[in-house]
């Protein structure tokens, strides 16, 4: 009955015996305290029930809590990575741009080579 309960479980169902609770109470001292407590000794499998309820609960909002977590790790992960392939397409379209504009200088510096050479043989020639 006790090996899951948390002291908070504990806590919990003690104070919905309407038993008072002091804050210094250790888990051995609450476990007793709500043993012998009139709500246990007048309807033991009522308090059971209220604990096991309590503990699956608890149980249950550890667990969302961790999907929760889990699932906000992975969708931070996604958007890293979304995040790293824009950049390395942004990085790869700066370079794609340098390179035409490499090739365009490169282009137009052989077009006015080109022409210097029919103008230098057209000056010879004449």
């Amino acid at each position: 009955m006790f090996e899951d309960a948390t002291k908070e479980d504990l806590v919990m169902v003690l104070r919905e015996m309407r038993e008072t609770v002091a804050a210094d109470l250790g888990i051995m001292e609450l476990k007793q305290k709500l043993m012998l407590s009139k709500a246990y000794l007048e309807e033991e499998e009522f308090v059971r029930d209220v604990l096991a309820t309590t503990i699956e609960d608890r149980m249950k909002k550890e667990e969302d809590k961790k999907k929760e977590e889990e699932y906000k790790e992975e969708h931070r992960k996604e958007e890293e990575e979304y995040r790293k392939k824009a950049e390395e397409r942004h990085f790869e379209r700066i370079q794609e741009l340098e390179l035409a504009r490499i090739e365009t200088a490169r282009w137009k510096a052989e077009k006015e080579a080109r022409i210097r050479e029919e103008r230098h043989k057209e000056v010879k020639e004449a």
